[in-house]
This record gives C-alpha cells, sequence and structure tokens, in this order.
C-alpha cells in the first residue's frame, strides 16, 4: 500500500492541465465561477421572490411628545438559503412615508426613472435607520409640524406592486396633544 506523501498526491505544477483554478491558453479552465445572484433570478419564480423578502419597520416607543424625534428602524429579510433579487423602478431601492407623504414630504423628488434591482445575499438581512422629526416638507426650504394624533409609518420596496405583493410594512404610532 502505498501512501499519499509517497504518491505526490499533494503536490501541484504549474505545467498540469488539470490543477484546479488554473486557465488555459485558450481560456476554458478551471477558474471558472457561477454568479449565484444572477443564477437564482433566471431560475426562481418571481412570485417566489417576491415572498423571500421580509419587510419590517418598528420605532423605538409607540407614543411621543409633540416635537420629540421618532427612530424609525427599517428591515429586510431574504428567508431563502439562496441570492434573491427584486427588480425596483429606480435606483432608489425603498422607500418609507407618514401618511402616504414620502420620506414626510409633500415636494415631489426627482429620482431617475430607470429600474434597478434591490439585491440579497442568501439569508441575509438588511438594516436602515431613519428619524423623523414630526414635521411635514410643504416646500424645498419649509418644513410644518404635525398636530397631535396617530400617524402611520409605512415602509415598502420601490414597486408599483409592492402593497399586493407583500413587500409593505406598517407601524402605527401616537402623538400626544
Amino acid at each position: 500500500m502505498k501512501r499519499i506523501d509517497d504518491a505526490d498526491a499533494l503536490e501541484r505544477s504549474d505545467d498540469d492541465p488539470f490543477v484546479p483554478g488554473r486557465e488555459s491558453d485558450d481560456g476554458i479552465g478551471g477558474g471558472r465561477t457561477i454568479d449565484w445572484a444572477a443564477f437564482s433570478h433566471a431560475f426562481t419564480p418571481r412570485t417566489l421572490r417576491h415572498r423571500a423578502i421580509d419587510v419590517s419597520v418598528s420605532t423605538d416607543k409607540r407614543r411621543y411628545e409633540p416635537g420629540e424625534s421618532v427612530e424609525i428602524t427599517v428591515a429586510f429579510r431574504n428567508r431563502l438559503p439562496f441570492p434573491i433579487r427584486i427588480r425596483t423602478e429606480s435606483p432608489k431601492r425603498w422607500v418609507w412615508a407618514v401618511d402616504g407623504d414620502r420620506e414626510a414630504s409633500q415636494v415631489a423628488r426627482t429620482v431617475p426613472d430607470r429600474p434597478a434591482a434591490f439585491s440579497f445575499a442568501r439569508s441575509e438581512r438588511k438594516r436602515f435607520r431613519r428619524q423623523w422629526s414630526q414635521r411635514i416638507r410643504v416646500s424645498d426650504d419649509e418644513w410644518e409640524p404635525v398636530d397631535a394624533g396617530t400617524y402611520v409609518i409605512e415602509v415598502r420596496i420601490n414597486r408599483a406592486d409592492a402593497t399586493t405583493r407583500g413587500l409593505v410594512a406598517r407601524t402605527e404610532i401616537e402623538i400626544e396633544g
């Protein structure tokens, strides 16, 4: 019986065409890798892609005093053990709103109309934090404080069909008067 170290099984030579990672002169070789994100995007059904992403939004508390900053935490999670990519309407991959006012603003923002993609590695979690000062933007340089009451903070992936696809989360807060 021959031992492994006697058989030169652990030695590698640059002249050996079968060594992993070596590329031959014709460009074909062992250095190939698979782009798993592109692979899963091509072979994962669209409905499964959308169900794979969990969207959540939370605040640091439920009730706030007038003028107190609201800390918003947004989380996205890929529930699947392989990469997922979701098309978005613009390079801005997700948006938040207060009672329907996007980013607590009534002023339209110019965002390119070109589509983009929101990509997640396998089982990846993405967290973002935003702060709302209890003001709504009414012009480029003017913000108005909100009245006491209940407000809904919504987060969604930037798609027209985000609600029907389950790519939206909401939370409710109360501003005491």
